[in-house]
């Protein structure tokens, strides 16, 4: 099962604007880039700050969101019959059951902690990493924290305009 980190940031390494706002700051280009990996890969991963944010399920893909509370969305999964999951269960194991259902590889989109959790089970496989052209007030890096060293290396990058570039790293199988 292969682990996608989908994800963009400024400049000055910021994924989410302070105020909470849903003010768009990511450019057009970004958007199309990540609706087509996502929609090509089929199942999104993202933790219940991320889901609330978006605040329903991104069309055209499995969304399953990471909660410690799965049992409070109960009716909102039941609206979205088969498109969205709420699950409580760690990473790994949620990894085995989709593997075993026949998945290959998942989209992991957010937020910071579930990123960290994530990387710290050393299961993220690959980074798609856009960086915009603009410096935002923000309270959010890619990972809330970060107890280890992880490497990866650039595999791609790529012009999405003029100004945004998408940078996509491998996971390294030296890990220290």
């Amino acid at each position: 099962m292969r682990v996608k980190l989908i994800i963009v940031q400024s400049i000055n390494g910021k994924i989410r604007m302070t105020d909470d706002s849903q003010r768009s700051w990511t450019s057009a280009e970004d958007k199309e880039h990540f609706y087509n990996i996502t929609k090509d890969i089929g199942i999104v991963l993202m933790g219940r700050k991320t889901f609330e944010e978006i605040g329903s399920p991104l069309k055209k893909r499995i969304n399953i969101v990471l909660t410690g509370n799965p049992e409070k969305y109960k009716e909102v999964e039941l609206k979205y019959d088969k498109y969205l999951y709420f699950t409580d269960n760690p990473p790994e194991i949620l990894l085995d059951k989709l593997e075993q259902k026949g998945y290959t590889e998942v989209a992991l989109i957010g937020g910071s902690t579930i990123n960290s959790l994530f990387l710290e089970k050393n299961l993220i496989d690959e980074i798609f990493l856009t960086i915009e052209p603009v410096i935002i007030q923000g309270d959010l890096s890619i990972f809330k924290y970060v107890n280890d060293k992880y490497n990866f290396k650039l595999n791609d990058f790529k012009k999405l305009s003029e100004d945004t570039i998408l940078l996509h790293y491998l996971k390294t199988e030296d890990k220290k």
